[in-house]
């Protein structure tokens, strides 16, 4: 088996089967989730709706990665779909990629937001009744959803749609990147930074249509203060040092709580679920931001500090990362059934479980002043 093939292969099996499966059952599992969190009414009000915004945010990564991975290399590798979807796939490409970032980056944004509105909750009761308001909450989901659209806006500017004869195309345009070109051996810096993908389509009278890099795009200013600087601090850096201080602060003040519990004769069970769920979601949210954060350090030292890396090592890294990205999209409504009582009552009550509701009510697991922080979706977008 050539390398090539052995890189379709792998391709298929991760973007098409597990991502393609994960796809579905997060965006279920965030459908659902809303839905649960909506009827909830022991959970406070502005955790609830914050929540219910991260869900819609990662229900609606999930549906831009459906076309960004499984069904954009279905079209690069194999010939499962019709002709016709086929000639208009690269006109598809533009507007996935620029929708799959804006998800991914409005999901980031509001996981801070709910993390920052559960800090000033717990540990800055004083300041809740004048910031921690639904009205104030609404107006920074929207600036949130339009500050990533317009962060985003330049990727739409990077690609675009031109003709060539089909005998121009190389065979080694065959192999795809998972959203990106192929890095030629005597490519530029840009093309070598960020893979590139041939998304081709054949047309009639010998000509091929297909998507190529811009000029904005091969600019190296560009590359390097906006691919690569401005992409890791926006969409690593910054959001983990806000998370790690805010959970930090979160899980100290979860503790004290557990502790004043016990001295008080009381029922400290809850405060320490809590903290374990956070320091559940912590978990999944460094391993899932990780792999992202490496990549960019290794796009790094390959195009800067001439450290030699593998240019079929970075394309299997790309769809590493990218699994990463689904799976911390997918993954919380399994938090939430695993170590939220209520929830999962509230969930086996809607399925037909009504025993489960009685329980519910006697027992109410979420307590409106410690409430479920899901932490883990922070994480580097598809690598543009």
């Amino acid at each position: 088996m050539t390398l090539s093939a052995a890189y379709e292969q792998y391709m298929i099996v991760v973007d098409v089967y597990i991502i393609g499966a994960l796809c579905t059952f997060g965006i279920a599992g965030n459908v659902l989730s809303n839905v649960v969190l909506s009827r909830d009414r022991t959970i406070r009000r502005t955790t609830g709706f914050l929540m219910q915004m991260l869900a819609v945010a990662d229900a609606a990564f999930l549906v831009s990665c459906l076309f960004a991975d499984p069904l954009h290399t279905v079209v690069e590798f194999t010939d499962w779909l019709p002709a016709a979807i086929r000639r208009g796939w690269p006109y598809v490409v533009v507007y996935v990629r620029l929708m799959t970032s804006i998800t991914l980056t409005a999901s980031v944004g509001m996981v801070v937001l709910l993390t920052a509105d559960r800090y000033i909750a717990i540990c800055r009761p004083l300041h809740a009744a004048q910031y921690s308001t639904l009205p104030r909450l609404r107006r920074a989901v929207a600036v949130l959803w339009v500050l990533a659209a317009v962060y985003n806006l330049p990727r739409f500017f990077e690609k675009k749609l031109v003709e060539v004869k089909t005998d121009r195309v190389s065979p080694s345009d065959n192999l795809a990147l998972n959203g990106s070109d192929v890095v030629s051996n005597n490519s530029t810096m840009a093309d070598t930074l960020l893979n590139l993908t041939q998304n081709s389509t054949p047309l009639e009278s010998g000509h091929m249509l297909k998507l190529q890099w811009s000029a904005m795009y091969r600019n190296q200013v560009y590359q390097v203060v906006y691919k690569v600087c401005l992409a890791f601090v926006v969409q690593n850096l910054l959001p983990l040092v806000a998370l790690v201080f805010f959970n930090q602060r979160l899980v100290h003040a979860l503790h004290e709580s557990d502790q004043l519990r016990r001295h008080s004769a009381t029922d400290g069970g809850t405060g320490r679920q809590h903290t374990w769920m956070l320091v559940v979601v912590v978990i999944v949210f460094v391993v899932c931001q990780l792999p992202g954060a490496a990549w960019h350090v290794c796009l790094v030292l390959y195009a800067y500090a001439g450290v030699p890396f593998s240019q079929i090592a970075f394309s299997y890294a790309v769809a590493a990362v990218n699994l990463m990205l689904v799976v911390n999209s997918s993954v919380n409504v399994v938090i939430y059934c695993f170590m939220g009582r209520q929830f999962r009552a509230i969930l086996l009550h809607m399925i037909g479980c009504g025993g489960e509701r009685e329980n519910a009510r006697r027992n109410p697991e979420v307590d409106p002043g410690h409430p479920v922080v899901p932490m883990h979706h922070i994480a580097t977008p598809h690598p543009p």
